[in-house]
């Protein structure tokens, strides 16, 4: 548990007690205010972390750029992954006129137009700073964010990262989806989402909570996932013919004109067991597939595809 609340006014503060008799029946959904703390008196190592989380022109890695950037730092507490101070009053969030033209709809989810961001600027020295002093940077769906990160600032390149939403398998975890404003509401609050900092604010609001069937908290789950050691496997010439079968094993496909393009690729944990399938059902050969070492400092990166084959 928490010992301090991300909620602005307590239950008993808006429900009579009766109404508390039955919550089979109903649930109460509260405005998120983040605490300048969640927990005190760390017993164990102390980290710094930040969330961060990019507005963009649209969704494509390649065409489209970032137009807003937020960052929220705060200390964890390594053993347990309780969260502890949230440092509010180095909160970084500002706009940047983008390179690429933003879409109607980007601009109907969050708000930002062109006007807004013509001339504006982000200050890449302050982001420098502030990634710099944290161990771990943290966001939902970051195989999208840091992509669009580092295309903009350096600092983000070779720094250890984690995710929020493919960190934890929340299926397993009693979650029917992933996104942030609904897990939001099956722990009790909303947001007003899409807009850098609230989106990253509800981030760490989630990473404070503790996973209901796993009973460990979501801090904990994140930073262990991005700590294993995992390899891409890229199966460079397979048959078109067998792509199903590639697809039905969670093979992703890399697009033509991007570094090492133009193939299926999975990201895997036993690199010698995926080899031997690779050699049996996709080659019908044996193989000498190259595997490459996933890690938090390019998992989620671009950098991932800097190798020769």
């Amino acid at each position: 548990m928490n010992q301090f609340s991300p909620f602005g006014v307590e239950e008993g503060e808006v429900i009579q007690a009766r109404a508390m008799a039955d919550q089979s029946e109903w649930r109460l959904l509260r405005r998120l205010h983040m605490p300048e703390k969640f927990n005190e008196a760390p017993v164990g190592d102390v980290r710094r972390a930040l969330v961060v989380d990019v507005e963009t022109t649209g969704l494509s890695q390649e065409t489209d750029d970032v137009m807003q950037l937020a960052m929220l730092p705060f200390d964890y507490e390594v053993e347990t992954g309780r969260i502890l101070t949230v440092y509010k009053d180095e909160a970084f969030e500002a706009l940047r006129e983008p390179a690429a033209p933003i879409s109607e709809e980007a601009s109907i989810i969050t708000g930002i137009t062109a006007d807004m961001v013509a001339g504006t600027t982000i200050d890449a020295e302050a982001v420098a700073g502030m990634v710099e002093n944290a161990d771990l940077v943290i966001a939902h769906n970051a195989k999208f964010d840091r992509p669009m990160a580092e295309k903009n600032w350096d600092c983000f390149v070779n720094k250890p990262w984690a995710c929020t939403l493919d960190g934890v398998n929340w299926l397993r975890q009693g979650y029917s989806a992933g996104k942030l404003d609904y897990l939001g509401m099956q722990f009790g609050w909303f947001y007003d989402g899409h807009q850098a900092l609230a989106d990253c604010e509800a981030c760490l609001a989630l990473l404070a909570q503790t996973l209901p069937k796993a009973d460990v908290r979501v801090m904990a789950a994140v930073r262990e996932s991005a700590l294993k050691k995992e390899w891409l496997v890229p199966a460079f010439g397979s048959p078109f013919d067998l792509k199903d079968k590639l697809k039905q094993r969670n093979y992703q496909w890399r697009p033509e004109g991007l570094p090492n393009g133009k193939v299926w690729w999975a990201v895997v944990e036993d690199r010698a067991a995926e080899i031997a399938w690779l050699s049996e059902e996709i080659y019908g050969r044996k193989v000498e597939t190259k595997a490459y070492p996933v890690t938090a400092l390019n998992r989620y990166s671009e950098q991932l595809w800097r190798f020769d084959k």
